[in-house]
């Protein structure tokens, strides 16, 4: 039988046997409630989910990953709420496979382009005292028929705004899931890179 078939009928027969989840899973959170970044400054915050970065406040940007020629390729398109904090990846490249395209910062479960899996994702971030430059990090975790964890991961982001346009950030970005049950193939991965990201202009 075609491994992804052998997935699907796999998981579809978890789904009759488990009970359903409850909430979050049996009084848990799937993501953390706070974590620690790194600043641009290497200062360090301790940051609870859904904290932002007030001069990102309703914007969207487009961040495009910088070579060692140079050549910058868009990566994603991140949209922050009105408080500054990380609501979505959009047009997302980063491990697909196990997300898909679009990534949604809202400590709720969300469907996967995987049948049977479902993920939640959150976001934290903060910003210099100065601020010229900021840091945010996203957790996510994926689960098959609802309760069984089957990958989890990170993205980091630190960037400082450049000094000639405040509509350009630089900086370094960051990755890694690890796939925890056999489903998909390849799901393990991990890279850092820097990237540039530039404003996209309101409508």
């Amino acid at each position: 039988m075609h491994t992804r078939r052998l997935s699907a009928v796999l998981l579809s027969t978890m789904m009759f046997l488990l009970p359903p989840a409850a909430g979050c899973g049996a009084g848990r959170s799937d993501v953390p409630g706070a974590v620690t970044v790194t600043l641009p400054d290497g200062t360090e915050q301790r940051v609870t989910l859904g904290s932002g970065v007030l001069s990102l406040a309703d914007s969207e940007w487009d961040f495009f990953a910088v070579a060692d020629n140079a050549q910058a390729a868009p990566f994603l398109r991140g949209r922050f709420n009105d408080n500054g904090s990380l609501r979505s990846f959009e047009n997302n490249t980063l491990a697909q496979e196990v997300f898909g395209s679009r990534i949604v910062f809202d400590g709720q479960r969300h469907s996967t382009n995987q049948f049977g899996l479902e993920y939640t994702a959150a976001a934290y971030g903060a910003e210099t005292e100065d601020g010229t430059g900021f840091a945010f990090e996203g957790r996510f975790t994926a689960f098959a028929a609802g309760v069984i964890e089957a990958a989890h991961g990170t993205a980091a982001a630190t960037g400082t705004y450049d000094p000639d346009d405040a509509n350009t950030v630089r900086g370094t970005f960051s990755y890694s899931v690890r796939v925890t049950i056999d489903l998909v193939p390849n799901g393990n991965q991990n890279d850092e890179f820097s990237f540039v990201a530039h404003r996209v202009a309101a409508e």
